[in-house]
C-alpha cells in the first residue's frame, strides 16, 4: 500500500494509446486587436482537459469560491433549498455478529423518498466516525455483489468481473468501528418512484431552471449528510465519503461544496480524459473552464486519496491528475494530505479498491495508521434482504411522480423570484448581489474585464469610429436589422460620439444540438457568445476612457443586449428592440435564448432591472414581451424607463441616445 503523500501503481502496463490533444480555450487577445477570437472546437466529456493549479493559496481560495458557486448554480442549489423534515424510517434490521445494518427511507425533497442501508458496529462504544458511500452505474446498484479476482492478478481484470461487492464495504467498515449509509441513485432499487435514471430531466425544459438529475443526486448527497450527522453515535467531526466511478462524482461534487466531509476517497473516477457519461454526472454548466481534477481538488486541505485503475481512464492518475492535485495541496503546506494507489485491473471497486479505501479512512478519523488493522473479512449477505420497499412495506402513497417533482423545484425557484423582486433601492442592491453572478454563470461569460476584444467580424455593417469620444455607442443589429443600423451609425457618429457596431445574426441552434455529447456542461452556448461580444464591446468604450455609454439593439439582438447591459459593471443607457419576444415562456426561450439556468437566474426581465436606474427604452413589447415587473423595479428606484408596443422611428432612438 502506498505510504501517504506519494504515489505508486501496482503491476503497471503499458499505456499505448495516444492521448487526445488538449483544446486550449483562446479567451485573451490583445487590447483593441481588432481581432475576432478563435474559436476552439466544443468539449466533450471525453476531451482532454486538466487545470493549472494557483500559484499562490489567496488565488486558489478565490478560485474555489467561484468554482464552489459554479457547482451549486450548475445543481440548481443557489442557494441551498429549505431542508424539510427528513421523516426517516426503517422498514428492516439485519443483526450479524458483530454489525447491526437497518434499511432506512429519508425524504430529501417532500414525497421524495431516497433509500439506503445504516451499517452501525455492534459491541463497540459510541461515538463512531461515520463513511457516506455512493455507488456508481453498477447494475444492481448499492447490493451489487461480484466475486472477485486474485489479488496481483497479471493482466488486467474485464469489466464485469470481480468489479465489486459493495455490500461487504459497509459491513467491513462497521467492523472496524464505523456507521455507514450506502443509498440508492435515483432510479435504482429502491429510489425507483423516478424508474429510469438516465432519464430524468433530459430535455432541455428544466435546464433552464437548473433543475437536473445531477443537482437531484447531489441535493441527496446533502441530505444524507444531514441524516447521518443527526444520528447520536455519530461524531459529527468526523465524516468520510466514497464511491466508485459514478459514486466517485457524487463523493467529489459533495466533498467540494459540503465542508461537513472531512476525508474524501474517490474511486476510478477522476481524470482529464473522461469526466462521466451519464446525466448525473454532467448538469448544463457545471464544467465550463474546469475539470473534475480542480473539482476534486477543492477537497484540499482536508485528507483526500485517488484510487485509480491502470485500465481505465484514471490510468495517467499518479503522474497527471494527482500532481495537480497535490500541488493544490502543497499550497496549504498540506501536501502529507494526500496520496494516490492504483492498482493494475479495469473499471471496479474490489478488494484491493476497498482496502485501500479502509486504510486511509482508518488513518485520518480512526488515527491508526496500520493497513494490516483494515484488511477486509468475508460477509455472508442476502441483497433482497437489505431492500427497503415490500409487501410489508410499501412506499408511501404521497410519493411523487417524475413531473411532479420537475414541477415542484421549478416552483420554487419561481417562488424565490417572486420574492426577490425590488421594491426598493436596498432590494435591488440585493436583487443584483444574488442574480447577477448567477446570469454571469448561465452565459458562461466573463465580467471582470480582463478579456477585451474588438468584436467586429465579417458581415458587421460599419466598423468602430476612428476618433474615439467621450461619448460612445454600442449599436447591435439583429438578423435584417443591418441597413437600419448602418443608417442610425451614421446619424449618431455625427453628434460627437464614437460608434461601435456589431452584428447578431446567426440563427439560434436547434436545441437538440445543445443536449448532443453533454454540449452546455462543458462549453458556453451561441447565447452566451453573442453576450460577451456586446460586453466586450461595452468594455472597450470603457477602456477608451468613455464618461457616457449608450446601448442601441434592434431586432432580436434586443434581448440579448438586455443581458449584457445588465452584466457591465457601468450603468449603461439604453434603447433595445425587444421584437415580441414572448419573456415569460420556456419555449421561446428553448427556441431563440437557451442558455442553462437562464430562468433560474430571472431571465431578460431580472437583466433588464439589474441595468437599472440607468434610463431604459423598450419598443416593440407588442402583448408578449411583459413588462409589468420591470416597471416594478424601476419605479422601486426612481429609474426612468419607457415602454412603447410598437416600433420606434430613427429619430425617436437617436433623440433617447442624446437624452
Amino acid at each position: 500500500m502506498a505510504a501517504h503523500g506519494y504515489s505508486e501503481t501496482r503491476n503497471p502496463i503499458p499505456d499505448t494509446r495516444d492521448p487526445i490533444p488538449v483544446i486550449l480555450l483562446l479567451l485573451c487577445a490583445s487590447a483593441f486587436s481588432g481581432e475576432e477570437p478563435k474559436m476552439p472546437a466544443p468539449r466533450d466529456l471525453n476531451t482532454h482537459h486538466l487545470f493549472t493549479p494557483a500559484a499562490t493559496l489567496d488565488a486558489w481560495e478565490a478560485r474555489g469560491e467561484a468554482l464552489r458557486g459554479q457547482i451549486l448554480f450548475s445543481a440548481g442549489l443557489c442557494p441551498l433549498p429549505e431542508k424539510t423534515p427528513l421523516n426517516p424510517r426503517v422498514t428492516g434490521t439485519i443483526e450479524g455478529a458483530d454489525y447491526v445494518i437497518e434499511n432506512v427511507a429519508i425524504e430529501t425533497y417532500p414525497g421524495f423518498y431516497v433509500c439506503g442501508n445504516l451499517f452501525r458496529p455492534k459491541g463497540k462504544a459510541a461515538p463512531f466516525p461515520a463513511v457516506l458511500h455512493a455507488h456508481g452505474h453498477w447494475a444492481n446498484g448499492r447490493l451489487q455483489i461480484d466475486e472477485d479476482v486474485p489479488k496481483a492478478d497479471p493482466a488486467p481484470a474485464k469489466m464485469g468481473k470481480g468489479r465489486g461487492n459493495l455490500p461487504a464495504i459497509g459491513i467491513n467498515l462497521a467492523r472496524q468501528g464505523f456507521v455507514v449509509f450506502a443509498w440508492d441513485m435515483v432510479g435504482y432499487n429502491d429510489t425507483n418512484q423516478i424508474p429510469q435514471h438516465r432519464e430524468f430531466c433530459k430535455d432541455l425544459r428544466p435546464w433552464l431552471w437548473n433543475v437536473s438529475l445531477l443537482g437531484l443526486q447531489l441535493w441527496n448527497s446533502v441530505r444524507v449528510m444531514d441524516y447521518v450527522t443527526s444520528l447520536p453515535d455519530v461524531d459529527k467531526k468526523r465524516i468520510g465519503m466514497t464511491g466508485a466511478s459514478g459514486g466517485g462524482t457524487q463523493t467529489f461534487l459533495l466533498t467540494a461544496v459540503d465542508e461537513r466531509v472531512k476525508v474524501a476517497v474517490p474511486v476510478n473516477m477522476v481524470s482529464a480524459h473522461m469526466q462521466g457519461g451519464c446525466l448525473c454526472e454532467n448538469a448544463p454548466g457545471l464544467r465550463v473552464g474546469t475539470d473534475n481534477a480542480e473539482i476534486a481538488a477543492l477537497t484540499a486541505p482536508r485528507p483526500l486519496l485517488l484510487v485509480a485503475a491502470t485500465g481505465d481512464w484514471t490510468k495517467n492518475n499518479p503522474k497527471e491528475e494527482w500532481p495537480a492535485i497535490k500541488k493544490v495541496y502543497d499550497l496549504f503546506d498540506k501536501g502529507d494530505r494526500t496520496a494516490v494507489q492504483q492498482f493494475n485491473y479495469e473499471h471496479n471497486y474490489n478488494i484491493e479498491s476497498r482496502e485501500a479505501m479502509y486504510a486511509w479512512f482508518g488513518r485520518w478519523l480512526l488515527k491508526d495508521k496500520d493497513p494490516e488493522h483494515f484488511r477486509e473479512r468475508p460477509i455472508s449477505v442476502d441483497p433482497k434482504a437489505l431492500r427497503v420497499w415490500n409487501e410489508q412495506n410499501p412506499r408511501p402513497a404521497n410519493a411523487l411522480k417524475d413531473t411532479e417533482l420537475i414541477q415542484l423545484l421549478i416552483g420554487a425557484a419561481e417562488k424565490r423570484l417572486t420574492a426577490m423582486w425590488p421594491t426598493d433601492k436596498k432590494g435591488l442592491k440585493r436583487f443584483k448581489k444574488e442574480l447577477a453572478p448567477e446570469l454571469a454563470l448561465s452565459l458562461a461569460v466573463d465580467t471582470n474585464g480582463e478579456r477585451v476584444i474588438v468584436p467586429d467580424g465579417p458581415g458587421s455593417p460599419s466598423q468602430a469610429a476612428e476618433r474615439q469620444s467621450a461619448r460612445s455607442v454600442v449599436l447591435v443589429a439583429g438578423k435584417g436589422q443591418e441597413a437600419r443600423a448602418e443608417r442610425l451609425a451614421g446619424v449618431l457618429g455625427k453628434s460627437d460620439r464614437s460608434v461601435r457596431t456589431l452584428v447578431l445574426d446567426a440563427p439560434p441552434p436547434a436545441p437538440a444540438k445543445l443536449l448532443d455529447n453533454f454540449f452546455t456542461c462543458y462549453n458556453r452556448t451561441p447565447l452566451g457568445a453573442d453576450v460577451q461580444r456586446i460586453l466586450d464591446a461595452l468594455e472597450n468604450c470603457r477602456r477608451h476612457k468613455a464618461k457616457e455609454i449608450a446601448l442601441v439593439a434592434l431586432g432580436d439582438a434586443g434581448p440579448k443586449a438586455l443581458l449584457a447591459r445588465a452584466l457591465f459593471a457601468e450603468e449603461v443607457s439604453a434603447v433595445v428592440d425587444t421584437a415580441g419576444f414572448a419573456n415569460t415562456d420556456d419555449q421561446a426561450y428553448l427556441k431563440a435564448l437557451c442558455a442553462p439556468g437562464l430562468r433560474r437566474a430571472g431571465d431578460v426581465r431580472a437583466a433588464a432591472v439589474l441595468g437599472a436606474p440607468a434610463p431604459l427604452c423598450l419598443f416593440n413589447t407588442g402583448t408578449a414581451f411583459q413588462t409589468e415587473t420591470i416597471a416594478g423595479g424601476y419605479r422601486a428606484v426612481g429609474g426612468k424607463l419607457r415602454v412603447e408596443e410598437g416600433d420606434l422611428s430613427d429619430d425617436d432612438i437617436v433623440n433617447w441616445v442624446k437624452g
